[in-house]
């Protein structure tokens, strides 16, 4: 999905308030992917792996979905709070996830990324996307068992509702039962063992290296736009090349065989170099103003490979 408009606005400003919270944290090129159930005890594994937590901007689902809750960007209904109706903006969530992580990895802020690693075509895609970005990166898994997971998200849910009820905060988040005991499903290890693949194991508990250029996002679609903010190429050049060129698909957060997950996965949307994602991070920079991103969004969506 290409959003234009107004919501495209909210978003851009969202982006940039989440963001603005990292500005004292170092640009070292570190990354820390931090895995497990609702519930479970990351921080404790990421201390457990010597990472000073303080030099770390983290990024999670739930955070952007309380941003989200607190820009009015969540439905409104009757009797219920925020965050108690966040359902059906999951998935928007997830991929203003993936806008504030590519503006720290054109940074290359020190990143933890607190996730489910269920998805692993979200794990491929940000293990690529780290790496290429010459991110040395550290994974750990925070274990737990299901019947705990299931037992903490009601609870969480249960204060950040009695919370509201009080007037603070933004309420307390569904997580289905079913959808967490289906995240704790063999299907799910797939994500770390891609992350294994690609990053190569050192240890049972956590996992590093790093490979890459330090150039990000260093796409042809990041050239053309590049071109455009100096000067070189019009907006009506950048609208015919948009319109020739075949858009590769971003994958569904969610695979096939984790569907009855979706409502518990809490990773990031994947990124794809040379995809739309490209002109949205330039639009998150401020290399667009928001006629040139609804006019190029307009070129790009609907063609044929879009």
């Amino acid at each position: 999905m290409i959003w234009t408009g107004e919501r495209a606005r909210q978003q851009r400003l969202l982006v940039a308030a989440v963001y603005r919270a990292a500005a004292g944290v170092p640009c070292e090129r570190r990354a820390a992917i931090a895995g497990g159930l609702p519930g479970a005890d990351k921080a404790a594994a990421l201390d457990r792996a010597g990472l000073d937590r303080a030099r770390y901007f983290t990024v999670s689902i739930d955070a952007i979905l309380d941003r989200m809750a607190a820009a009015g960007l969540i439905p409104q209904s009757n009797g219920q709070s925020p965050l108690e109706r966040a359902g059906p903006v999951h998935a928007e969530a997830q991929y203003l996830a993936k806008r504030v992580l590519l503006r720290a990895l054109m940074d290359g802020r020190n990143l933890i990324l607190d996730i489910s690693l269920a998805s692993w075509r979200a794990a491929e895609a940000w293990t690529y996307a780290l790496r290429f970005a010459d991110y040395e990166i550290t994974a750990v898994f925070a274990d737990i068992g299901v019947d705990d997971a299931v037992r903490r998200a009601d609870e969480a849910r249960q204060r950040g509702e009695e919370e509201f009820r009080r007037g603070h905060g933004h309420g307390g988040r569904v997580i289905p039962a079913a959808a967490i005991r289906a995240l704790a499903s063999p299907a799910a290890a797939a994500a770390g063992n891609r992350i294994r693949w690609a990053v190569g194991a050192r240890s049972a508990g956590a996992i590093g290296g790093t490979v890459g250029s330090g150039v990000f996002p260093g796409s042809a679609v990041t050239s053309m736009l590049t071109a455009y903010r100096e000067g070189r190429f019009s907006l009506d050049d950048l609208s015919l090349e948009f319109r020739a060129r075949r858009w590769p698909r971003i994958p569904d957060v969610c695979p096939p065989e984790l569907e009855p997950a979706r409502e518990a996965i809490d990773d990031p949307e994947p990124y794809v170099p040379g995809s739309f994602d490209d002109v949205v991070l330039a639009y998150d920079l401020g290399w667009l103003s928001d006629a040139d991103f609804d006019v190029l969004a307009v070129a790009a969506e609907g063609l044929p490979g879009a």
